[in-house]
This record gives structure tokens, sequence and C-alpha cells, in this order.
């Protein structure tokens, strides 16, 4: 009886430091906890930048990618009202980035212009992305950028 206490009390011992050991709190293996920020507004109202697009098929894209990732890019719109218009959203999969852009305002002139967006993007992991813009459900950017 006596060797049946001992074993046990042996096996819970065991149990316990297992436990213990086990479930320890350093994450020092882990990936870092990364939080991706996204940021976007429209640049000025009716294009008047460098970047301005000629035609509507002309590309009006530049970027820098250091820590951030800074794009700014063209789109087409109405002219009225011809400020903060445009809703953006992101997704980002393995190493392609996706917005969309959508214009809130109503057609209130008979006239459109190219407006400029700025996008900062903070905590991405790779070097190298391919950045996807869609505007009115069609494709107006498929860019690779590269730190």
């Amino acid at each position: 009886m006596k060797n049946i206490i001992k074993i046990g009390s042996l096996m819970l011992i065991i149990f316990v430091l297992f436990y213990v050991f086990s479930c320890t709190t350093d994450n020092s293996t882990e990936p870092e906890d990364k939080t991706i920020t996204f940021n976007s507004y429209q640049v000025g109202g009716c294009n008047g930048s460098p970047l301005a697009k000629i035609a509507i098929n002309d590309s009006c894209f530049s970027y820098s990618f250091n820590d951030t990732l800074k794009v700014d890019f063209c789109v087409t719109a109405n002219c009225c009202p011809d400020s903060q218009r445009f809703a953006t959203d992101y997704d980002i999969k393995s190493d392609t980035i996706f917005v969309t852009v959508a214009d809130t305002a109503a057609r209130l002139c008979h006239c459109v212009c190219n407006y400029t967006i700025h996008l900062d993007i903070v905590g991405l992991s790779e070097n190298q992305y391919v950045f996807h813009c869609n505007y009115y459900d069609e494709i107006v950017y498929n860019e690779n950028v590269n730190k």
C-alpha cells in the first residue's frame, strides 16, 4: 500500500513539473505580432499634380517603399464635388495588396477630373508585393512594388 502511495505521489510530482515547464509564457520562438495600418486620402481637388493623367488609359502611379509603403495613383471621376469623395478599402493576401476605391459623391457636373489618391501602409513584412487596385469593378492598377 505504501508503494502505491509513493508511486502515486511521484507521478503527481512529475505531472505538476511537466505542466509548469511546458506552459511557460516565453514566446521567444513565435513570430512577432505585426499590425498593419492603412491610411488613405484624396490629395487636393481636381488633379493639377505632375502625376496627372492625360487620358484615362495613362498610368499615374508612383510609390516609395521603406518602412512604409507610400503609393500615389489617379482615378477619374466627376468634377463635383471635388474634395474627399473617395472611400478606400484593402486586403492583403500573401504577396498581393488588393485596394478597392469607391466614389461616394453624386455626379453634379458635366465634366470629369483626375484625382490623386495617397495611401500609407505600415507593418508589411515582405520586401515585394503586387499592388492591385480596383475602381468601378475594373482593374486600374496591377503594379509590382519593391523595397
